[in-house]
């Protein structure tokens, strides 16, 4: 009897955990697996490519991917394959294959392995259904783009439509490759167009490309057509975010011979933001004799290049302090980062700013002034009738991080 007990619960486990595992997406184990089943029930692949460190790709997977709605759905019209990008094997080469540039990335296969649509970034249940369902529309997916693209449909609105869809799928390769073919075709008066300067700014295109070194060499044209400050802010943040990019790069990369010899190329366009921008990156590699980053050394640079050039551009005191409360970790560890905010504050009260103030505040462990500050972006959010779900998160975590560390 107690045998018999035995065999139906064992069965019956079977049985439940069979049905749950039926709830949720079922992933083959291969992408050459996942082929050969497309081909042969005439389906559509979806790849899920991700990482062991990327938080929304774990979301998904525990939260989004079991959902019987979501298993349901995709189990029926597609074959489904996970590809894992940083385990040292073959995801790390499908993901190059591929131009996987963020995680997740989540990319819809013909049985010919030809991208059909593609989105970077975690999504729930309703919004991964609808990415499906444009996917299979061969009427709006991205694989009817780029087949309407290289049939020559050139109307503005679609290929600003075209690119934009391109760019939010971190297809910026494709896009990037596209748009040179395409503005070389252009005539000189074709190029400093509004509509030209318009797909340019869509597909941010950065100093030492083609088209942008076109648009530094005919200034005057652009000048006439969008007008003299737009362009040289134009060019002048292009710089400005470029190198800052540039030198994260090179710095994770403890390699900054790239960052140095674009910045010579740099000097020699004699732009009158030079220094202040070489200051700039001088404060963003505070380094000390170890190589390690160095918090007094990067205050007092980064005091001195605000005290000169703060006023002209609020990124700058932003950008400074929450590097500044990355490095932070202990009661005021940082406080002239607080003094940076206060004062930007104080010229442009902007609600916007109040997010990296709170930021640099608790990471100071300031919990009553942190905690006045999560109240305020609260009174923002109700006052312009917006959700209060952030605000009240940094409200309850700063009253669990007083209890956990009280001063």
């Amino acid at each position: 009897m107690n045998s018999f007990k035995t065999i139906t619960l064992s069965l019956l486990s079977l049985l439940f955990a069979g049905t749950v595992a039926a709830q949720g997406i079922h992933f083959v184990h291969s992408l050459d697996e996942a082929q050969q089943q497309a081909q042969k029930e005439s389906k559509m692949i979806f790849v899920d490519f991700y990482t062991s460190w990327c938080a929304p790709c774990k979301m998904m997977a525990a939260d989004v991917f079991p959902q019987q709605e979501v298993g349901d759905y995709f189990n029926n019209k597609f074959i489904s394959v996970k590809i894992q990008c940083d385990d040292k094997g073959e995801g790390v080469e499908l993901g190059k294959k591929f131009n996987v540039a963020a995680y997740p990335t989540l990319m819809f296969l013909d049985a010919d392995l030809n991208v059909v649509h593609s989105t970077a970034g975690g999504l729930f249940a309703k919004g991964l259904i609808e990415l499906a369902q444009l996917a299979s529309d061969p009427n709006s997916n991205q694989l009817k783009l780029v087949k309407e693209w290289e049939a020559g449909n050139r109307d503005h609105q679609f290929a600003k439509n075209y690119f934009q869809t391109l760019m939010r799928s971190y297809r910026s390769e494709k896009a990037s490759s596209d748009f040179i073919k395409y503005f070389g075709e252009l005539s000189k008066t074709e190029k400093a167009t509004t509509n030209t300067f318009e797909l340019m700014q869509v597909l941010n295109i950065t100093p030492f490309s083609d088209p942008f070194e076109y648009l530094e060499q005919n200034k005057k044209d652009y000048y006439r057509t969008i007008g003299k400050a737009k362009i040289d802010s134009t060019i002048a943040n292009a710089y400005l975010w470029y190198f800052k990019r540039l030198q994260s790069v090179g710095l994770s990369n403890k390699d900054l011979s790239d960052f140095d010899n674009k910045m010579a190329l740099f000097k020699r366009k004699k732009y009158p933001f030079y220094k202040e921008y070489e200051q700039y990156y001088t404060v963003l590699d505070s380094r000390g004799a170890d190589g390690k980053d160095d918090i007094q050394l990067y205050m007092k640079r980064g005091s001195a290049f605000l005290k000169k050039y703060g006023k002209k551009n609020d990124d700058y005191t932003i950008t400074l302090t929450h590097i500044l409360g990355n490095l932070t970790g202990r009661r005021d560890q940082t406080v002239t980062g607080i003094q940076w905010m206060e004062e930007l504050l104080e010229r442009n009260n902007n609600p916007k700013y109040l997010k990296t103030y709170f930021y640099i505040t608790w990471r100071n462990f300031q919990w009553d002034k942190a905690l006045q500050i999560a109240d305020q972006m609260k009174a923002n959010a109700v006052a312009s009738n917006s959700d209060t779900a952030e605000a009240d998160k940094n409200i309850q975590m700063i009253k669990d991080l007083k209890i956990k560390y009280p001063i």
